[in-house]
């Protein structure tokens, strides 16, 4: 009898387990936080816009004469990370590669990105809000600042 109450103690124990991870109010995956259009500040590549939105980002000059199209692959808002593959291109486009991982800030509608070539691991973000060489004013490669559009 003893062995018959502790089996239907767990047995009732793990079907309540269960439905709790089946929970349809359970918390959504926040939205990236970077969703939206932006325009491209400096310091060094063409004048381009950059658009995120559903899971996507295309990088397009601003005279029209290439875009480029990534896939977002993951992000992480807390952490200020995400890895972009590549989709489709046209022209002389940036950013170059297959993959690409990045580091970023957004501070007020200012966004810093700081990209590296693969998704291996994510590059240290530098020049917050400048992309700028603290010491020696040169501009930071692979380092992209944004404005949000209104």
């Amino acid at each position: 009898m003893r062995n018959f109450r502790l089996a239907i103690t767990i047995a009732m124990a793990t079907l309540l387990l269960a439905g709790c991870s089946s929970n349809p109010a359970a918390p959504q995956t926040e939205p990236f936080e970077l969703n939206g259009s932006w325009i491209y500040l400096g310091p060094s590549d063409a004048p381009h816009d950059l658009k995120v939105d559903g899971g996507a980002m295309t990088f397009t000059d601003v005279a029209g004469n290439w875009t480029s199209n990534w896939t977002i692959k993951s992000y992480d808002n807390e952490l200020g990370h995400f890895q972009l593959a590549f989709s489709s291109g046209s022209g002389a486009y940036l950013p170059m590669g297959q993959s690409k991982s990045a580091a970023y800030d957004v501070s007020n509608s200012l966004l810093t990105v700081q990209f590296a070539e693969g998704v291996a691991s994510y590059p240290p973000l530098q020049g917050l809000g400048t992309c700028t060489g603290a010491t020696d004013g040169m501009p930071i490669p692979e380092c992209k600042l944004y404005i949000k559009k209104n």
